[in-house]
């Protein structure tokens, strides 16, 4: 029987997984001659053979492809045979493919973490171990396609060894572009907080290993960015590094040795579990587990939570410490000034930590891409994206419908950018507050490293209506006349429904809750209740708005917000006769007087945080908001401590406004009763706003006659919250959708965006 032969272009995830080796070798057992290489993005595949034998390839390219690669399609045409001896792996081709991607850095697998403890093995204790199945991807490409030339692992020429693994068929690094040893790949070196190197290689393990049990504080630099640690069981030590890194209440994230001891210190059931002992390695925030004698004081970990965020190791690095300190958990908290990007540089690491680091575990591969961890809220049933970075970017997202190239440069705040083709979204990593200057820098940064990674040129660009923000002006600078601004809560809403994977002519009524958003009439929203398509909104209710006296001085002493809100509820001697902790005393209050009587320096706004932050002060939980989301946080674990939760506060709504201003002096009439714990109001107060802005939700779809209804924003991270609404909308027989794979709060916004500019432009 003759030979036949055929073009075929695989893509997907298909570099940095192993792919063309995994290819090579089901060639090899289908008799298959002809060549495989990376194109771009792509892989492209020669090959020759029987018909019969051909199929039998394609199947098992289809079906026993490697478990961290994706294929999203496969085509093939018939070409001419050219006479194949023999199959093998070819030079790769630098052509540029539209939707190119590559993986996510990927956790050490069990084979790596295996050969690491085992002493008879040449990559014993070398804590840059990788292979095909695991390691750095993304962290350390400059370019596709992905080989070794095109990443800082080219500044590491292979030994004969490694040369040998890379070069064997049988071998499990065979054509694995990261591989290397202690002869020839990274090296460590732990130095003091000026940049003194103290020892070098293993020493540097050992070294660290000592001045974490001695109580020190660390800076460890991983594959994406530095973190700041120290022994999560020593409490004095977590003490210090609060204080010297000026985060009094922000709750730290903790990576254990292993599931056992995450299971000490937080509730994990079977898919937490799962989750965290994946490849991708994400912050996983669960429940503590206060029954258990875990030896940690959760307090100084998460002062006031209900949960922690737990990780699991994911490089031989993290492995090493563990196996040579007498700790199971450290706190891994990423080294950076808030709002600002993650520090990757050595020198600036040292520059910029000195005050904050007592020595430095630094290594010499170069970060070319930097990351932080992904971070997921665990709920009861479900789990939703905080970060979406780390072991997911830049994987893509996949869209219900597809589109023309556009780009979404994102908000302000929690900012990430977005580039879509066809049915594919490719979200970048966390970047931040893009307000700092450095941080806008960086997104300009990300902007072009993710155009080159994806080979997407935009035909439109979807970005923020407010107008000063700096991704606006980025647009505005860069894109030119294919720009389309969109309103924040509407970008909130389009990424959900792409999240649900929503036809294209969906309409919905959104309930978009969170801190601020530029609304259409100018004003500043956060309470919203949208009927919503991919490219139009209309507003159909909201929560009232109220005076923020000082403007953004609200969101971090969120008692003027309560005298704002009470103000016309209250008699305003009474008022201001309460015991306010404002940070300039009664001075402060008078300004606050001054400021609501006069209207100065005092913007209106429908804020959803504000509400939430309100009632957190007015009950003494939380006074003054040390990091973000910090009060309604708390509010949230407040009321997850009441044993009686039969208080209900009564809900006020007139023409599609719900009056939060009475609903906060319901809540303070029953704490002047002195009848009920502040768990158990708390409780009753989140019950009845997620009741509001349910009702108007309800009375909306009613009126509209749509029958789909969705939540967004960052409210939607209070679990309480976010199923009372969710069991409100069902019991009123209409459908809820939520975020999965896309974060609920600004860091989804950029998807929105890009998606509206697209669909605007096709207009």
């Amino acid at each position: 029987m003759s030979n036949v032969s055929r073009l075929i272009i695989v893509e997907g995830i298909v570099q940095g997984v192993g792919f063309r080796p995994f290819v090579y070798r089901i060639a090899k057992n289908h008799n298959i001659t002809g060549s495989v290489k990376n194109n771009g993005g792509r892989v492209e595949i020669i090959a020759e053979g029987s018909c019969g034998n051909i199929e039998s390839f394609i199947h098992d390219l289809r079906t026993e492809k490697p478990a961290v690669s994706q294929i999203y399609a496969i085509d093939f045409k018939e070409i001419d045979t050219s006479g194949y001896d023999d199959f093998t792996i070819i030079k790769s081709s630098t052509e540029k493919t539209p939707n190119s991607i590559l993986v996510p850095d990927i956790g050490i697998c069990s084979n790596c973490t295996q050969e690491l403890a085992d002493p008879e093995n040449r990559r014993y204790e070398y804590p840059f171990i990788s292979c095909t199945e695991c390691g750095p991807r993304y962290t350390l490409t400059r370019t596709l396609p992905y080989d070794r030339q095109n990443t800082s692992m080219f500044d590491f020429k292979p030994c004969t060894a490694c040369n040998n693994e890379y070069t064997s068929p049988a071998d499990r690094r065979f054509h694995a572009q990261t591989v290397c040893c202690q002869e020839c790949g990274p090296e460590l070196t732990f130095t003091d907080n000026t940049g003194n190197i103290l020892s070098k290689g293993k020493a540097a393990i050992d070294e660290c290993a000592k001045a974490i049990n001695d109580g020190k504080i660390l800076a460890i630099k991983g594959y994406g960015g530095f973190h700041l640690s120290c022994d999560a069981f020593q409490d004095e030590a977590v003490k210090l590094l609060r204080s010297r890194i000026g985060r009094p209440q922000q709750p730290f994230a903790i990576m254990t040795k292993d599931i056992e001891t995450a299971r000490q210190i937080v509730h994990i059931n079977e898919k937490e579990e799962k989750l965290l002992l994946s490849s991708k390695r994400p912050v996983l925030i669960l429940n503590k587990n206060e029954d258990s004698d875990s030896g940690c004081d959760y307090e100084e970990l998460a002062p006031q939570l209900h949960n922690i965020g737990v990780m699991l190791p994911y490089s031989g690095i993290h492995h090493m410490l563990f196996k040579n300190t007498s700790s199971n958990a450290y706190v891994m908290t990423s080294a950076n000034i808030p709002g600002l990007p993650m520090v990757i540089e050595d020198e600036v690491a040292i520059r910029e930590l000195g005050h904050i680091a007592d020595n430095y575990l630094l290594h010499n591969l170069k970060i070319e891409n930097r990351i932080d961890d992904s971070v997921i809220r665990a709920f009861k049933e479900d789990h939703v994206f905080i970060r979406r970075s780390r072991g997911y970017v830049p994987e893509p997202i996949e869209l219900p419908f597809d589109i023309r190239p556009s780009v979404g440069v994102g908000a302000e705040l929690s900012n990430t950018l977005i580039f879509t083709s066809g049915n594919k979204a490719y979200i970048s990593p966390h970047i931040g507050n893009t307000n700092h200057f450095e941080t806008a820098m960086y997104h300009a940064e990300v902007f072009d490293r993710f155009s080159k990674l994806t080979s997407i040129e935009p035909e439109s660009w979807g970005c923020d209506m407010h107008p000063h923000f700096n991704t606006t002006k980025f647009a505005m600078e860069t894109g030119g006349d294919i720009v389309v601004p969109v309103q924040h809560h509407h970008a909130h809403l389009v990424s959900l429904m792409a999240d649900a994977k929503l036809d294209r002519d969906a309409e919905i009524i959104g309930i978009a809750l969170d801190g601020v958003g530029y609304g259409s009439d100018g004003t500043v929203w956060g309470g919203e209740i949208l009927q919503a398509s991919y490219t139009e909104h209309s507003r159909q209710g909201h929560l009232k708005a109220h005076a923020m006296p000082g403007g953004d001085l609200c969101s971090y002493y969120p008692e003027r917000m309560v005298i704002s809100m009470l103000r016309g509820h209250v008699d305003e001697d009474e008022l201001f006769a309460l015991p306010f902790e404002l940070k300039h005393g009664k001075m402060e209050l008078k300004m606050v007087r001054e400021q609501l009587e006069k209207n100065i320096n005092v913007v209106m706004s429908s804020s959803s945080g504000r509400v939430l932050d309100a009632a957190a002060a007015l009950l003494g939980i939380c006074k003054y908001r040390s990091y973000q989301g910090e009060p309604a946080m708390k509010l949230e674990s407040y009321a997850r401590k009441a044993t009686e939760r039969s208080l209900e506060l009564p809900v006020t709504i007139k023409d599609n406004v719900f009056d939060t201003g009475m609903l906060l002096f319901e809540l303070y009439n029953k704490i002047n009763e002195n009848e009920y714990s502040v768990p158990e109001l708390a409780w009753a107060y989140e019950t009845a706003f997620a009741r509001g802005v349910s009702e108007m939700a309800v009375r909306a779809a009613e009126r509209t006659r749509i029958d789909t209804i969705g939540l967004t924003g960052g409210v939607a991270y209070n679990e309480h919250i976010s199923y009372r609404i969710r069991d409100i909308i069902k019991e009123n027989d209409l459908e809820f959708i939520s975020h999965s794979k896309v974060p609920c709060g600004d860091a989804g916004i950029s998807l929105g965006q890009a998606i509206v500019a697209s669909l605007k432009k096709e207009e």
